[in-house]
């Protein structure tokens, strides 16, 4: 069986889907595109369960519907199509499958197709072996990149940083999805002006610095270069504290490292200068050039909280600071290694019952599904409380959380509007340009066993990224509730990622999304409904003006149903 791996909806998106969907499956027409994940995910099942014909049966009439609307879901289950009818003893079929599979572009390793314990029985047909070798020979030209086995060297060949920035240049030419936004930038005419720069630079780690600026032109938060893994504690090393710019003024937000608390670091202290510079002249000049991002609010954070202390880990960072009192202090800060960073713990997701009756649910991450596991744990809580908040305000993203959805709405979910990039080689030989093709939107059914059934207000910030934005922009279309807090960062998207000289890598952003009712906020962000942000004064205090103000307005809400 096939295991499709992509950055954010891979096989794990589609099971998530279809298991989701299959309430509805025999709603729909045998072949359609919206009923292939329900049949997909029946046919599992019965693979899983050993019975192989009843599998490819199920799957049969996608081969004969062909792959229109049904984007990359189509390969995934031919191939498993091919696999089933091979082990229920039909070659001939399973071989019909596997060159609609390939004809189409297939998807995984040509090693995968070689290797395969379910088409053992295939091995030995000509027309598998050639297969295999197409499959190479496209992974040669395709999904490996020019230089990109090129070991680490303290200084790569100006042949090699020639090759890598040719790569970011090619992949993004051919698969980016918002040149539109930029229509006066000449993206060849800024790849023929960092050909200099490249060859310029004296070691590989101030070649990458060099390709993190040239793709920060690109101004999009899913569209980045990053160094090889033996560098990135030359990038990414940080003290154990995080800032953010509130107003003008640069504040600790967190202290993560005991040992900083020890040295009287305190939440509320403001940073004034960097190794005796105005910080804020220091983060436009040696930092904000250097971020990919979609949005000033997302360039902000970038800039002022994840890269604003960063490079080798190690080094000391002079500082002056004003504290509470008002008194200024010079201190000293030390980079700490990413392994080191990584024993300071955070919360994935966490749940709280205010003394007002409010329940507060907190999602710093999508990378898993701890965050609907929480609210479900906790569900008849919440259904007794007066109003929940759920708080995506530090939220990165991940994976679109279609259950934590499911489970607020009591209508289908309706995926996001999807283009990206078309590029047809006759087309354009004919002086037709790359323009887009559309991607049918997923629908899921709501829980019909889980319900939150109180008013709901999620915290929104500019820190709210990625999948975290798929599920605000959801929430917003469903009206399902408020959003209180700061508009979100706007950037998400399925990232290309690909490999470049020395063990670095880079990805571009392959898709424009659009909320389920049209709403654009790639490139703008998400407003939420009550615009709240929090002051120097206080963050000092402790207090969470955003978190008490989404919190009066569900105590409002509550006290109208109970009128109603």
């Amino acid at each position: 069986m096939l295991k499709i791996r992509t950055r954010r909806y891979g096989q794990a998106f589609f099971l998530a889907v279809c298991t989701a969907a299959c309430t509805v499956g025999a709603q729909q027409p045998p072949a359609s595109p919206a009923n292939l994940p329900a049949r997909y995910t029946e046919a599992l099942k019965l693979h899983e369960s050993q019975h192989y014909a009843e599998a490819a049966a199920i799957l049969e009439p996608f081969l004969a519907a062909g792959p229109e609307g049904m984007d990359w879901h189509w390969n995934a289950a031919m191939y498993d199509l091919a696999c089933n009818e091979a082990l229920a003893g039909r070659k001939e079929k399973a071989m019909e499958a596997l060159m609609a599979w390939q004809a189409r572009g297939g998807s995984g390793s040509a090693e995968h197709l070689a290797t395969d314990a379910d088409l053992v029985s295939l091995h030995g047909d000509p027309r598998f072996t050639r297969l295999v070798e197409v499959a190479r020979s496209r992974e040669g030209l395709w999904a490996r990149e020019p230089g990109q086995g090129l070991p680490l060297v303290p200084n790569l060949s100006d042949d090699a940083k020639v090759a890598g920035l040719s790569t970011v240049w090619s992949e993004a030419r051919f698969n980016f999805a918002f040149f539109d936004r930029q229509p006066d930038m000449d993206w060849n005419q800024t790849y023929l002006d960092f050909l200099p720069k490249v060859r310029a630079t004296a070691s590989t780690e101030e070649y990458y610095r060099v390709l993190m600026r040239f793709v920060a032109l690109l101004k999009d938060g899913h569209t980045n270069v990053y160094p090889p893994g033996p560098l990135q504690n030359a990038f990414y090393g940080r003290p154990g504290l995080r800032t953010q710019l509130v107003g003008n003024a640069v504040v600790v937000m967190a202290v993560d490292d005991p040992a900083l608390l020890a040295q009287r670091w305190r939440v509320g202290d403001v940073l004034l200068t960097i190794d005796g510079e105005d910080i804020r002249r220091y983060a436009e000049r040696e930092i904000a050039p250097y971020q990919s991002s979609s949005t000033p609010q997302d360039l902000q954070v970038r800039t002022y909280d994840y890269a604003l202390l960063s490079g080798h880990a190690g080094s000391p960072i002079h500082v002056t600071v004003k504290t509470a009192a008002g008194k200024e202090e010079a201190r000293e800060l030390t980079r700490l290694s990413l392994a080191d960073r990584a024993k300071f713990k955070h919360e994935r997701a966490s749940f709280a019952l205010r003394p007002d009756g409010i329940a507060v649910l907190t999602i710093n991450e999508f990378e898993d599904t701890e965050g609907t596991k929480a609210l479900l744990a906790n569900l008849a809580s919440i259904n007794a409380a007066k109003g929940l908040v759920i708080d995506v305000r530090a939220n990165g993203g991940g994976s679109t959380p279609i259950d934590l959805l499911q489970v607020l709405a009591k209508e289908p979910i309706q995926g996001p509007l999807i283009r990206t990039r078309s590029y047809r080689a006759a087309d354009r030989a004919r002086g037709v340009l790359p323009g887009w093709a559309d991607v049918p939107p997923f629908e899921v059914p709501a829980d019909p066993d889980h319900h939150v059934n109180v008013p709901v207000a999620v915290l929104t910030g500019a820190h709210t990224f990625s999948a975290a934005e798929d599920f605000v922009a959801s929430f917003k279309a469903m009206h399902l509730g408020i959003t209180v807090g700061e508009t979100t960062a706007g950037s998400t998207g399925q990232p290309l990622f690909f490999q470049l000289p020395g063990g670095g890598s880079a990805r571009v952003c392959t898709r424009d999304d659009r909320a389920p009712d049209g709403a654009v906020f790639e490139g703008v962000g998400l407003r939420p409904d009550m615009v709240v942000s929090p002051t120097v004064e206080s963050i000092r205090r402790g207090t969470d003006p955003v978190l008490e103000r989404a919190a009066r307005a569900l105590l409002i809400a509550k006290q109208g149903r109970a009128a109603a």
